[in-house]
């Protein structure tokens, strides 16, 4: 998948994972790129009504180099693109609780997300992830920037993230909770 999706040896991919809507925000992911290095790419899995605007849009900013939209994905191998990134990112503009949040956390990756709805249930700003502010793509880049310039915050965010997920999210717990 590395070698498919062209990823070299010092590239920085951050993924995001939802359908392509106003409501997900990956407009403000794709304008935030612009702020980044020009080693850091986004990798968009899934579609949506908004798919071709996003498509477009990128175009438009000069970075349809940078940001490969991959489309529908499905679930099973969801996986693998996250085990190929190194940053997850959804800044939601609403939000219920949102599994694919867990997923990435569950798979040893730091989140960046929006403080609405559900999120704050389950993501600690600094703590087990980090907060951008909504409809603000500097926001989004200064997330980014943090994590790749603080190792050692990082690697602490992925270790209580991966616990958390682990721990209080897995099948075993929700279904016994939900049989009480």
């Amino acid at each position: 998948l590395r070698r498919k999706l062209e990823k070299k040896e010092g590239d920085i991919y951050l993924i995001t994972t939802s359908r392509l809507n106003h409501k997900n925000a990956t407009d403000d992911i794709i304008s935030a790129i612009k702020y980044l290095p020009e080693n850091i790419c986004l990798l968009v899995l899934g579609v949506g009504e908004d798919g071709a605007k996003l498509q477009d849009m990128a175009n438009k900013l000069g970075l349809s180099k940078r940001i490969k939209f991959i489309g529908f994905v499905d679930h099973k191998d969801i996986p693998k693109y996250l085990a190929i990134s190194d940053i997850f990112i959804r800044p939601s503009r609403s939000e219920g609780f949102g599994n694919s949040f867990i997923e990435a956390m569950a798979s040893g990756l730091p989140v960046i997300a929006t403080p609405v709805g559900g999120i704050v249930d389950f993501l600690d700003d600094k703590d087990t992830g980090l907060f951008c502010s909504p409809d603000n793509p500097k926001s989004i880049a200064d997330a980014v920037m943090f994590l790749l310039n603080n190792n050692e915050d990082k690697q602490r965010i992925i270790i209580k993230a991966k616990t958390r997920a682990i721990t209080e999210y897995n099948w075993d717990k929700i279904a016994r909770d939900m049989k009480e």
